[in-house]
């Protein structure tokens, strides 16, 4: 036990991975819930609509902070003993970051009405909902600011910290304004939820200002000169904004015209059972392997990096994956109602897709990290496109199981691409 304990000790991607399950634990436990109030309180076509909404947020987001999120962590990365040039950087990306997203929540604000009738489409208005949306914007922008702090500087328990108080007051929040509004305080609780989001990070930050240099980051000058680094991660980060939301949106409303408005509440049903296993992952990849990635462009990083985690967690994903799809039926029962029993077809193919995922997307992390647009670019681009293209052709074959197919079609493609754009890399020999 003693060895154990000593290897565990070394090995720091078992110790972030460690941490990060308490959080990830939290997620689904608090996730499990809402599924379940969700599909009692709004129902498929309610899931289905809000899968819209959470799809145009979440673009929406992306370009009120100029996508430069990952370059940020980046640079903290990297500069954490260069404070001053540090500082260019995050002040000149606040300024414009702040100035974006008054922009951007104007232009939502105004065009409340329009994207109501086109992402919701129900009898009822929401075009409220897409006002109280514009007016969160900047305080996204502050969150994604301290939050990418904290990655950069690896300070794995206060980011964890965080994103689990985070969890814990939206879902209070939130199943209130479902419990007393259905569906009108589902939309209403998704879109106030980075103001929670940044209150409850400028309360962490208070406890830790002497660690984490908030405002001298941030009240500097603007430096065109410190943008330029960033601009990259910019392109990359709302070229995914503009694309998967879109993709996404596009494939729903093909679901809801082909089929019906529960088949889009089933895919975002299933949606939902993936992020909550997925969370592990991505995130653990986000914390862990992007820092590691922005250390060193040498090849032999890639590969070392990209194998241990490998190593490490592919055989407890594949482990964990089997078990989904062996108690599916449980699953089901416990999270949503009788009304999506329908979903259970999904599974197959969901699964075997967020598996190829998972594996690319450790891969595709290098290209952010080292700021390669172009790759990235063109492996986005093939891997969204053939979703889109399949999904058209095999939901009109299979209907609503076919979008799950389509799904990990996408990603093996996906996985065959980036295997070509990094040949030299991975298959080099140091």
């Amino acid at each position: 036990m003693r060895h154990l304990f000593k290897y565990l000790n070394k090995n720091l991607l078992l110790k972030v991975a460690g941490y990060n399950s308490i959080q990830i634990l939290v997620r689904i436990g608090l996730g499990s819930a809402m599924s379940y109030i969700l599909a009692v309180f709004a129902g498929a076509t309610g899931l289905g609509v809000l899968g819209n909404l959470r799809n145009f947020m979440q673009g929406v987001q992306t370009f009120s902070v100029l996508g430069l999120e990952n370059g940020l962590v980046r640079h903290a990365a990297s500069l954490k003993k260069e404070p001053q040039q540090l500082r260019k950087i995050y002040s000149t990306a606040w300024i414009a970051g702040i100035a974006i997203s008054v922009i951007l929540g104007i232009t939502t604000f105004f065009l409340a009405s329009v994207l109501d009738n086109y992402l919701i489409g129900l009898e009822t208005s929401y075009a409220y909902v897409f006002k109280y949306l514009a007016i969160s914007l900047p305080f996204y922008t502050l969150f994604i600011f301290i939050a990418s702090m904290m990655q950069g500087f690896e300070w794995y328990k206060r980011f964890i910290s965080l994103n689990i108080a985070v969890n814990v007051l939206v879902f209070a929040v939130s199943a209130w304004l479902i419990y007393t509004n259905q569906l009108s305080g589902a939309l209403t609780g998704i879109v106030i939820a980075p103001i929670i989001q940044c209150v409850t990070a400028i309360v962490i930050w208070y406890y830790h200002r002497k660690d984490l240099p908030l405002f001298p980051s941030i009240t500097g000058s603007f430096d065109k000169n410190s943008l330029k680094p960033l601009l990259s991660y910019s392109f990359m980060a709302l070229a995914s904004a503009v694309l998967i939301p879109v993709v996404h949106i596009l494939v729903r409303q093909d679901l809801r015209a082909v089929v019906n408005d529960d088949a889009a509440g089933l895919w975002e049903a299933i949606q939902r059972v993936s992020s909550y296993y997925m969370l592990f992952f991505t995130t653990l990849i986000s914390m862990y392997v992007l820092p590691k990635f922005s250390k060193s462009s040498d090849a032999s990083n890639l590969k070392m990096v990209s194998l241990d985690f490998y190593k490490t967690l592919l055989l407890p994903l594949a482990a964990g994956l089997v078990t989904i799809f062996i108690t599916r039926d449980l699953i089901v029962s416990i999270l949503f109602t009788e009304e999506f029993e329908g979903m259970l077809v999904l599974f197959k193919w969901q699964l075997i897709g967020d598996f190829i995922k998972i594996i690319t997307t450790v891969l595709a992390m290098w290209f952010i990290a080292q700021n390669d647009l172009k790759r990235y670019l063109i492996a986005e681009v093939v891997s969204l496109g053939t979703f889109l293209i399949a999904s058209y052709v095999l939901v009109r074959k299979y209907d609503t199981e076919g979008i799950v197919m389509a799904h990990a079609i996408s990603y093996l493609l996906y996985f065959a691409v980036l295997a070509v754009l990094l040949r030299k890399e991975l298959f080099k020999q140091d």
